[in-house]
Formats: structure tokens, sequence, C-alpha cells
């Protein structure tokens, strides 16, 4: 059902997802991606490429985010050499200059670069290949300067375009885009200067979303039972109810429904009903519950975004 997949989007478990959306540098996150224009690179490699490129970041204390991330790792890849070592047997040697680069992979804009030498042996191509980009260290110095003189980038972007985002945010609440408005304004990192003066939108925006994802599920939820009454649709509709936010304000509505389904159920198994409602914690403060719900939207999109990388090398 369209309606149920595309309002999943608290299911989250809140002790990952705010690790996921902010780790050391208070949400400023980088995604890895592999252009069609870095052709020479094996496809058989891309993906260890990738694992590194992910390690790179998340070593340096960047959330390495693959839900459609606006700024971006990019790396290029230049064999100088390829030996045949006199050994027996004999195996493959790679030198390769591998260049990374970190930009805006939306608007396009290249923020910083950096260069730096691998080397590797294997006994086929793609083997000596691996061993090269396996063999790049994430702590290198030109490594670390490039991840540093990136996020200062990034900073810098969304405090010149803090105004531009705010109004993007108020348009898509007014359009009925709740979530999307919140996301917005989450997507902002709490290092900036313009997390502070968007902020204050986030408590209401979540509350906003949160109250309209439990109505539209509790609704849902009533015209399934309304149209059958038997165990598999009492199933269907627990998935959805124990996905709803108990700070939402028709959460007591949600209690009385799930009890009179949870009697039912009863009555047709003789056995208790395996979904539960979630419970409050009073412990998690709002921007946390709500970087809950921005990382489980994300994780639900199609990876649809085409990132522009013209001119970057």
């Amino acid at each position: 059902m369209k309606t149920m997949k595309t309002i999943t989007f608290l299911l989250c478990a809140i002790t990952w997802c705010t690790t996921v959306a902010q780790q050391d540098n208070y949400g400023i996150t980088l995604g890895a991606h592999i252009p069609a224009q870095a052709e020479d690179i094996p496809q058989g490699a891309k993906q260890f490429l990738l694992n590194k490129l992910g390690k790179i970041i998340t070593d340096n204390g960047i959330s390495d985010d693959v839900n459609n991330p606006r700024f971006i790792l990019v790396p290029n890849v230049t064999v100088l050499s390829k030996n045949i070592t006199p050994t027996a047997p004999p195996k493959i040697a790679y030198a390769l200059e591998v260049t990374l680069y970190i930009g805006d992979g939306i608007g396009g804009n290249l923020f910083q670069s950096q260069s730096i030498m691998a080397k590797g042996v294997g006994t086929n191509e793609l083997k000596a290949y691996t061993s090269a980009i396996r063999s790049i260290n994430t702590s290198h110095p030109k490594i670390k300067k490039l991840i540093n003189d990136g996020k200062n980038e990034i900073l810098a972007y969304y405090d010149q375009q803090c105004d531009a985002i705010g109004k993007k945010a108020a348009a898509l609440e007014a359009s009925g885009q709740t979530t999307k408005a919140l996301i917005t304004i989450l997507n902002i990192p709490e290092a900036s200067n313009c997390f502070n003066q968007q902020n204050r939108k986030i408590a209401s925006l979540y509350k906003k979303a949160i109250n309209e994802d439990c109505s539209r599920k509790l609704n849902a939820a009533k015209a399934l039972w309304a149209g059958n009454q038997d165990l598999g649709t009492a199933n269907t509709i627990g998935e959805l109810l124990a996905s709803i936010e108990p700070r939402a304000s028709c959460f007591s509505e949600v209690k009385s429904f799930y009890q009179k389904l949870s009697d039912r159920v009863m009555e047709l198994s003789d056995r208790g009903w395996e979904y539960q409602l979630m419970e409050l914690e009073v412990d998690k403060s709002e921007i946390e519950a709500a970087r809950a719900i921005g990382v489980a939207f994300g994780t639900n999109q199609a990876q649809n975004v085409t990132y522009n990388t013209r001119g970057w090398f």
C-alpha cells in the first residue's frame, strides 16, 4: 500500500539514528560518490573504493551519508605504472595516483582536492588494484587537510544560504510537505551559525509532522478495519499503529483503537498480539526525535539524485 510505504518514517530506532545524523562534527554529513567520468576505475573495484571513501569520511569524524547527500567525496584514479614482479609466481604491481575531491554535488561547485600515491601488488590486475586502494591511510595528512577544509566549506555554504534555506522550508510547509520542511532545517549542521537562526522552527515542525502522521495512520487503520476484521488485517494495522510517535496529539485515540484490536486478536487467535505501541522516552529531546524522522525518511527515499561533477577533473 503506497500510503503505508510513504508514512513509515518514524520506525527508526533513536539509538542509532542520532549517531548516523550527527557524529563528532555536529550534523555535518558527506557522501561517497564515483561519477561516470571516473571511467578508468575497474568495475570490480568500485564498491571496494566506495567502502574506502566511506571509511575516510567516518575516520575523520564526519557522518557518511548514503541517502542522497548534497556534499560528496569523489575519487579519480590514474594508473602511473603497472609492472610484472620478478617473482615466482609473477605478480602485478600497480602505482596509482588517487585524487580526492570534495564539493557540492547538487550545485556542481568543487571545494577542495588532494592527491596521494597508492601502491599495491596482487596475483591479477584487480587484486593489485584493490591492494593499492586498501593501502590508502585514512589519516594521511593530505586527507585530513582535505576533510577539514571541506568541513569549513560546507559550514560556509549553510551560512551563506541560510535565508534561502529558511524560505524553502516555509514553502514546503505551506504546500503540505511538513516532513520535508522539517528535514530541510534538520540538514543544517549544528556547528553552523545558520542552525542558531533556524533551529527555533524545529519544535513546531516536528509536532506538526507527527500529528499529521498520526492522523493519516489512524485513519488508514480504521478504514482497513472497517473493510475486513480478520487476523491478517489486524496485523497490517498493527504495523501502522506501532510506528506512531507517542508525543502525537491523537495518541490517546490510537491507544483506545489498539486495545480494541488487541482484544479482537485474542478472540481470533487465542494468543496475545505481537505488535506493541511505541512508548514515550521522557529523556529523549524533541530534536533527537526529530532527527530520527529525518534519517528514517531519507532511508525510504529513492536513490535518484543526479550529481553535477563536470569540471572537477
